[in-house]
């Protein structure tokens, strides 16, 4: 379950890879790295960069399916998902994601909930943000 927590947390960087995050405002929240209720595009790319450190569990410096064999046997539907994010990520083409091809990847939910554009996330955009969120969630 853990391992799947930590995938789930990566999924950040893309639509596909959005869809599998459990609570995305507060995986937003949890990227204020310096406490001041506002959230810059540097601390999002830096939280998602700490995530891709845990997320490596084999620490080759990359995220593929050996760092999740042990979920594919207890969720292979989460395992699939996980296989979707590496290809959609893995832009040379090699079967992983490293951390320089992370840190290159889109930021949607960011992008989303800084609803002015000015590259950082208020107090107000994020609790908008999560406001929509569980309206999306209740909607299933």
């Amino acid at each position: 379950m853990r391992n799947f927590l930590i995938a789930a947390a990566l999924l950040t960087a893309t639509p596909a890879l959005a869809q599998m995050q459990r609570d995305p405002g507060a995986m937003l929240a949890g990227a204020d790295g310096n406490g001041d209720g506002m959230i810059t595009r540097a601390e999002f790319v830096q939280s998602r960069a700490a995530r891709f450190e845990k997320a490596d569990r084999n620490k080759d410096g990359a995220l593929s399916r050996d760092d999740f064999k042990r979920l594919a046997r207890f969720r292979p539907e989460a395992a699939e998902r996980l296989n979707a994010l590496i290809d959609e990520l893995d832009t040379n083409g090699d079967g992983r994601v490293t951390r320089d091809e992370m840190a290159r990847a889109p930021t949607p939910i960011f992008d989303r909930a800084d609803t002015n554009g000015d590259g950082t996330i208020d107090r107000a955009e994020l609790a908008a943000f999560k406001a929509q969120a569980a309206a999306r969630k209740q909607q299933r």
